[in-house]
């Protein structure tokens, strides 16, 4: 799986994935990073100290859910599948 390829995606536009849960279960989810897809008032407002965001860059991948309208993540490691569902840039 190539992780800055979904990275990538998700910043452009919409993306389809399959991860499994922390309690094993698998999760179907459409998901975004894009700016003019995630509503203003979601927007991060902070950054993270630069040790933390290359831990965090390294292990995980964070998404904002379209369907759940709330920030996610998942581990790296629990990522199924993912496919390019929209792209806007």
């Amino acid at each position: 799986m190539n992780i800055p390829d979904l990275k990538q995606a998700l910043y452009e536009g919409i993306v389809l994935f399959q991860f499994v849960k922390k309690d094993g279960t698998l999760r179907h989810a459409r998901g975004t990073t894009c700016p003019n897809l995630v509503p203003t008032d979601d927007t991060p407002k902070g950054k993270r100290k630069p040790e933390t965001q290359a831990k965090f860059d390294r292990q995980t991948v964070a998404f904002y859910d379209i369907d759940k309208k709330g920030w996610r993540c998942m581990r790296i490691d629990t990522i199924w599948s993912y496919q390019r569902a929209m792209k806007l840039t």
